[in-house]
């Protein structure tokens, strides 16, 4: 396994992975490369700043490298752009084959929320070119296979591989004493939201709801992740005056997040546009989930299973969901369990590896 990153550290082996940076910012050959890729490009995707044009190809031609000086099989470029046309252009040159997994932001659009690099006409025909030259297209959900062949993905290329939880990491043995302990919490019922503060998420949600299930029972509410909003997400919750309830606890190191789910009672997720890992992480850890329904496109959450899918914009429903799993222990344990169950049987680790190794062998048979 050789990793190529698009910047210049210097090259690293952990764990038996090899990663390869950029050689040098100047390089002749890829001047040389660009000027033989200019055709492949879409015209309306050469009125673009040249050094990206530019740097795109030396990125390019770093890939080529590794792959003929380790006489590597294929290529697996994670998102469309700019790693899968980095992958394309190198595919081009040594005449590998080329795997992209698509993860979101390359392909679905949001104009409401400014989201998605699509909204742009240069890289919407970039991504375009990328899903019709891959030799295989793998995305996470019902939305984003859609999504894939309508920027222009035959369907025969496309494969929806879940996303997946490492099962040992996430699990309902974690102890959230500690996280308790840090945070000056009792026994008190905690909710817990872990997102990054960007306008598409809707973190804005948290409060209005929080704010009618602290009317109604005795709560915290705890939002992890930072981002843009964060000022103006602190502000509104004075406003609505329950701050002394919600608190904005920022980004925390990746290790303590199954600290802080075993600490929660209940998950909310607020995003609109669907969910994401941290709801897999919070099953995992048996955890019952409050989502937002996004129709079956991007949900992981089995309504009155392992959660509750509810309207966006119905906060009043979606409190009463949230003090319903607070107020009835045994039902939300029963949901948690169904949760880390239904993880173990289809968003594991080691189902999903499996599965992408299956798509290796098989796109080398071919």
């Amino acid at each position: 396994m050789h990793v190529v990153r698009g910047r210049i550290e210097g090259d690293s082996i952990s764990y038996g992975i090899h990663f390869h940076d950029i050689e040098k910012l100047i390089d002749p050959q890829a001047l040389n490369m660009l000027m033989k890729n200019i055709m492949l490009y879409p015209p309306i995707s050469l009125v673009r700043n040249p050094i990206h044009i530019y740097w795109e190809n030396l990125y390019a031609l770093n890939v080529s490298k590794i792959i003929e000086k380790y006489d590597l099989d294929l290529i697996h470029a994670h998102f469309a752009y700019r790693e899968g046309l980095v992958g394309l252009l190198a595919k081009t040159r040594i005449k590998k084959p080329l795997i992209v997994t698509c993860h979101g932001y390359d392909l679905n659009v949001l104009y409401d929320y400014k989201y998605g690099i699509r909204r742009y006409p240069q890289y919407d025909k970039l991504v375009s070119l990328v899903m019709h030259e891959g030799d295989l297209i793998i995305v996470p959900s019902k939305l984003l296979y859609k999504r894939a062949l309508e920027a222009g993905a035959h369907a025969s290329k496309v494969v929806i591989v879940p996303n997946a939880v490492d099962t040992t990491i996430f699990n309902p043995n974690i102890d959230g004493f500690e996280f308790r302990r840090k945070y000056g919490l009792n026994k008190e019922a905690l909710i817990l939201t872990i997102r990054n503060l960007k306008p598409w998420y809707r973190v804005d949600k948290v409060l209005n709801v929080a704010e009618i299930v602290l009317r109604k029972i005795n709560a915290h509410f705890f939002i992890i992740g930072d981002g843009e909003l964060r000022k103006a997400l602190i502000k509104t919750a004075k406003k609505l005056k329950i701050h002394h309830r919600v608190r904005f606890v920022g980004k925390i190191p990746r290790s303590e997040i199954p600290k802080a789910l075993a600490a929660a009672d209940v998950i909310f997720d607020p995003c609109p546009i669907g969910q994401g890992i941290n709801v897999l992480e919070a099953m995992a850890c048996a955890k019952p989930v409050v989502g937002i329904d996004t129709k079956g496109m991007w949900d992981y959450i089995l309504d009155k299973e392992t959660g509750f899918l509810v309207d966006f914009a119905d906060d009043e429903s979606i409190a009463e969901k949230i003090v319903y799993l607070i107020q009835n222990k045994k039902e939300a344990i029963r949901m948690g369990i169904n949760g880390r169950k239904l993880v173990e049987r289809e968003y594991s680790m080691d189902r999903r590896v499996d599965r992408i190794l299956e798509l290796y062998r098989k796109l080398l048979r071919q």
